[in-house]
């Protein structure tokens, strides 16, 4: 009997340690600082970070020649690369929508401001 319950605790233990055991805990393959530009209906250059999570931060630097006129970047790349992100600016209360892909080094999709009618594309590489 002694020996049947330590073999159903060490089986129920392996269960439950497979079970819980993440894909999410592989790296992102596009982790890492990026760089680039936005072009069309707004210019400027940006710089960002992806996390091993996929998690997509930075901050986008206008040719406005007002600070107040930087937009902040937040998103989520997946495992394909496939960005879904925005970038805002508190000040002027707009979120401009941003989409696209990033490939090993590089990246590029479009953004669209709806509110405004504005819209473009941006560039990247990874650094």
């Amino acid at each position: 009997m002694k020996k049947s319950l330590i073999l159903l605790l060490i089986i129920i233990t392996a269960f439950i340690t497979i079970s819980c055991s993440k894909d999410d805990d592989k790296p992102n393959n596009y982790q890492g600082n990026w760089s680039g530009s936005i072009s069309g209906d707004l210019d400027g250059t940006w710089t960002g970070r992806i996390t091993s999570t996929g998690n997509f931060s930075g901050k986008v630097i206008t040719t406005q020649s007002s600070p107040d006129h930087d937009l902040n970047l937040a998103g989520q790349v997946n495992e394909n690369g496939v960005l879904v992100g925005t970038m805002n600016n508190t000040t002027f209360n707009i979120t401009i929508k941003m989409t696209g892909n990033f490939q090993t080094t590089t990246g590029n999709g479009t953004w669209i401001f709806n509110g405004a009618g504005m819209q473009g594309t941006w560039i990247a590489s990874k650094e």
